[in-house]
């Protein structure tokens, strides 16, 4: 299910509804390469931070030339990065996984798609 959250609330409570789970995340960055971090670039919000956590994992990713996809369990360092970023423009390109498997996927910001259950979800205002 595909819906637009612009309203950072309701991403606030879409991460408050997902972030009690075990989850992993993996997020996407343009990378030229330099190592240099630009902060004017909104594509790399979270970025510098998120790339410094112990234990992540980083590698090409091919939707994009030269950008790295960064990954890793959904610790609490890691949430705290998420929530930050909701002071900004937030994080361009990420993604929530539960056993290996998408559930949530965030593109452009705000575009959200979900891929829960409607009864996992009652109770929220994702609808």
């Amino acid at each position: 299910m595909f819906i637009p959250i612009t309203d950072k609330d309701k991403i606030k409570e879409l991460y408050d509804f997902l972030f009690d789970r075990q989850l992993d995340f993996e997020v996407c960055f343009p990378d030229d390469g330099s190592g240099e971090f630009d902060s004017e670039n909104p594509l790399l919000n979270g970025k510098k931070d998120i790339c410094a956590i112990n234990g992540v994992k980083i590698g090409p990713w091919d939707g994009m030339d030269g950008a790295i996809l960064v990954s890793g369990k959904l610790t609490d360092e890691v949430k705290d990065i998420f929530y930050k970023s909701l002071s900004g423009r937030g994080i361009w390109k990420y993604s929530f996984l539960s056993c290996g498997k998408e559930i949530v996927a965030v593109e452009d910001f705000d575009n959200v798609i979900l891929n829960l259950d409607r009864e996992e979800i009652a109770g929220t205002n994702f609808l």
